[in-house]
């Protein structure tokens, strides 16, 4: 694949080779690490170091400066794929890469810059709640090849919408995405817990805020502690805990009650979420967005750690 791309993109023959000899002058490390290539362009002799796991910019920068630096040839970086953020700083850095099938950067070439299917890409700074609650929903529905179209239909919202998503997943770089045909679909992968270890670090907190106030005012969604105990054996608080979204917040009743003082006892407790999922239509808080809204105190409790896991593997990553 990344010959076809090169010769496309460069209007040319191109030559690669994997390259084993060159590991017997590197640290022992770079065998685990990297495949490399010695590359002939238009007579033009290089080398490239291609990533067998992802590896951070810093890393991948130290490298790729020894295997220059051992080869006396230049060398650029094979990526599968890579984020806007790590192609702005290699090409920032005068860095060679190429991206399979969709950028190439070869300034010792005279090849500047090449794009192929990429469009400009609003920066993400911040995951926004729709993204998250329809990647969660992919996740449940274990999404195969579903376009933007398909996906406004399954989460309740306009196709453009759906397509402004897609753009904050492929910026954010959650290897969901792919193409068929002419339109960008999403392919959950099988193993899902694994998915998840890896991208959890985007996801936000979908509480907006908390009411902790001295009556129960007796809401039909449960969130939080509360929805944790209705997926495990977890004991509820004293107290309730519900969750309403930000169109439900003003018809809730939770503005005009009055919030706990000091030394009262609490009534309920009512997180405003940035989203809700129907999860098995119980009116209870999906078990991933569940997880997310522990506070830090929560999640330093040995008994509630345990209760997540059950949850998520009972009803997430285990679910038929």
């Amino acid at each position: 694949m990344m010959k076809e791309f090169l010769e496309k993109a460069l209007q040319q023959n191109v030559t690669i080779k994997e390259d084993k000899e060159l590991f017997e002058k590197l640290p022992l490390a770079y065998r685990g690490r990297y495949d490399i290539f010695f590359v002939e362009t238009n007579g033009v002799l290089w080398t490239a170091i291609h990533p067998k796991n992802e590896a951070g910019l810093v890393v991948l920068r130290k490298d790729r400066a020894r295997v220059e630096k051992t080869a006396r040839l230049n060398c650029a970086i094979f990526l599968d794929k890579a984020t806007f953020y790590v192609r702005e700083k290699l090409m920032e850095e005068g860095i060679p890469f190429v991206i399979d099938g969709k950028q190439l950067f070869l300034p010792f070439i005279g090849y500047l810059l090449s794009s192929a299917n990429e469009r400009e890409l609003a920066p993400v700074h911040l995951i926004s709640f729709l993204t998250q609650k329809m990647l969660l929903v992919a996740i449940y529905e274990r999404w195969s090849n579903v376009k933007a179209s398909e996906a406004a239909e399954r989460v309740g919202v306009s196709r453009m919408s759906a397509s402004r998503c897609f753009d904050e997943m492929e910026y954010l770089n959650i290897d969901v995405l792919s193409m068929k045909g002419k339109s960008r679909v999403i392919t959950v992968p099988e193993d899902l817990e694994k998915f998840w270890n890896q991208n959890v670090g985007i996801l936000r907190n979908p509480v907006i805020q908390r009411f902790i106030l001295n009556k129960d005012i007796e809401l039909e969604k449960k969130g939080g502690i509360s929805a944790l105990c209705e997926y495990s054996l977890l004991s509820d608080n004293e107290y309730p805990t519900y969750a309403v979204t930000k169109k439900e917040l003003k018809d809730s009743g939770v503005k005009t009650a009055r919030q706990v003082r000091m030394s009262e006892e609490i009534g309920c407790i009512v997180l405003e979420l940035g989203y809700f999922i129907e999860f098995g239509g119980k009116g209870i808080q999906d078990p991933l967005s569940v997880m997310l809204s522990m506070t830090r105190e929560e999640q330093e409790d040995e008994r509630i750690n345990i209760s997540i896991h059950e949850m998520l593997e009972e009803n997430v990553w285990s679910r038929d």
